[in-house]
């Protein structure tokens, strides 16, 4: 008996406490003229212009990383497959 109270106590605890998030967590939209100038912002954004903010050292440091990158992955697959072979001959 003792238990099934404590478990009524619990449901009704949580129960107020889903209550209150619910009225604390109620979604918030935002004004028409944040949004308008939201969308104008995000409207006005060409991928030249993106890529304009960037300057050469910065461009390169990113390449470079992209090359480094992607060098270390197939370097990484490339000695995988070697260890599998040579584990597949040495068992043989």
């Amino acid at each position: 008996m003792n238990t099934r109270k404590k478990l009524e106590e619990n449901r009704e605890e949580v129960s107020a406490l889903e209550n209150s998030l619910s009225d604390a967590l109620t979604p918030i939209r935002p004004s028409d003229e944040i949004l308008q100038r939201l969308k104008e912002r995000i409207g006005d954004l060409d991928s030249y212009r993106i890529s304009k903010r960037l300057s050469n050292w910065e461009l390169s440091i990113i390449t470079a990383g992209s090359v480094l990158g992607v060098a270390t992955v197939i370097l990484t697959v490339v000695r995988a497959l070697f260890y599998f072979y040579r584990r597949a001959h040495r068992e043989n």
